[in-house]
């Protein structure tokens, strides 16, 4: 069994499915396709060869396709070449068939929608060239003559061909539309999550703001910015991976002793804030105090003395225009704490330290 690298592996993945799902419809639509062109063939009094290489089409070539796709060193490249042919085979068949109307109609229609919806204009150009060239090289074969009865058998025929290969070839572009969807969302929830600190980032931090300051008109609202003291100092002495020990710990913290409605997000570099939906200050500081209690049971194998701290800035919702405002007074308040010593919580009236 060969080996792939993950990347790769993620590649070729894709790729089987991508042959999978064409091996699917090109079965349906051969099989399909089958039935109202053999109609038409045994009508015109078209002769075992024609109606062999028809089977052949339907039956065989599917197959056939899929291996020569699995065999090449580019599968998704020898996939588009395959559908070149297809492309030749339904020009063809539209030839054979004198252009009748009804069935000429919904093959070619097909062919049109399923090249535009697996390669867009490229594709759909490429096919229309060489469904051009399947019907002009099989065009003078037929005695360049139209057939323009459309029998009931035929009438028939052609129905399951305008009706299940559409639903199928719904069902497939939904599937593959849903998965793109999931896709995105996993990209945006990672764009404004942190994955080192498992944190919202500022991205969302910014969204949340405004939505609680709105809600905050009607009820009360809280908000800290925290600032993890010395940082700095930490990177200095003991290295960079203890500064994000330090980091991933305060988060940590964060996530384990807020609340189910508060937000705790990441403001940038050392400093981080939490939202206190319908919180008062004085509650807002019990939450502040049990932070601080918890941050400074943070330790370091490089030095047992070492005993990490916060400094906290504290604003209420009240007397701001915007959010923005709200959050300028609860960084002002962190400035204030750390001018005063830091490892403390404070807010525009009034500080308080903790032992």
């Amino acid at each position: 069994m060969p080996y792939y690298s993950p990347g790769e592996s993620l590649v070729r993945e894709r790729s089987d499915r991508f042959l999978r799902r064409m091996y699917f419809m090109r079965m349906l639509g051969t099989f399909l396709c089958f039935l109202p062109i053999l109609s038409v063939l045994l009508e015109r009094g078209a002769s075992w060869i024609a109606i062999s290489l028809l089977t052949l089409n339907a039956f065989v070539w599917p197959h056939v396709a899929m291996m020569i796709s699995q065999r090449s060193k580019h599968p998704n490249q020898a996939e588009f070449r395959n559908l070149a042919f297809d492309a030749i085979a339904g020009g063809a068949w539209v030839a054979q068939m004198g252009i009748c109307l009804l069935p000429s109609a919904v093959i070619t229609s097909i062919l049109i929608a399923d090249r535009f919806s697996a390669g867009g204009w490229q594709l759909l150009r490429r096919a229309a060239l060489f469904y051009c060239i399947g019907f002009i090289v099989c065009w003078p074969f037929t005695g360049m003559t139209f057939y323009t009865t459309v029998t009931d058998r035929t009438l028939w025929l052609t129905l399951p061909l305008s009706t299940i290969y559409i639903i199928a070839f719904s069902a497939a572009n939904y599937s593959i539309s849903r998965k793109l969807r999931d896709k995105q969302h996993e990209l945006e929830k990672s764009a404004l999550m942190d994955p080192f600190l498992g944190l919202p980032s500022s991205r969302l931090l910014d969204r949340r703001l405004m939505l609680e300051f709105e809600r905050s008109k009607h009820d009360l609202a809280c908000l800290m910015v925290l600032g993890v003291d010395d940082l700095k100092m930490v990177n200095d002495l003991f290295g960079r991976e203890a500064g994000d020990y330090v980091l991933r710990s305060v988060s940590a913290i964060l996530r384990q002793e807020t609340g189910l409605n508060d937000f705790p997000a990441i403001l940038g570099g050392d400093e981080f804030v939490v939202i206190l939906p319908g919180v008062s200050e004085e509650e807002a500081y019990a939450v502040g105090y049990r932070l601080l209690l918890k941050t400074s049971e943070i330790r370091l194998s490089q030095d047992e003395g070492f005993q990490c701290s916060l400094s906290i800035g504290v604003a209420t919702s009240k007397h701001h225009e915007d959010y923005h405002q709200w959050l300028a007074t609860a960084e002002r308040a962190l400035m204030n704490v750390k001018r005063n010593g830091k490892n403390s919580i404070g807010s525009a009236g009034r500080a308080e330290a903790v032992a």
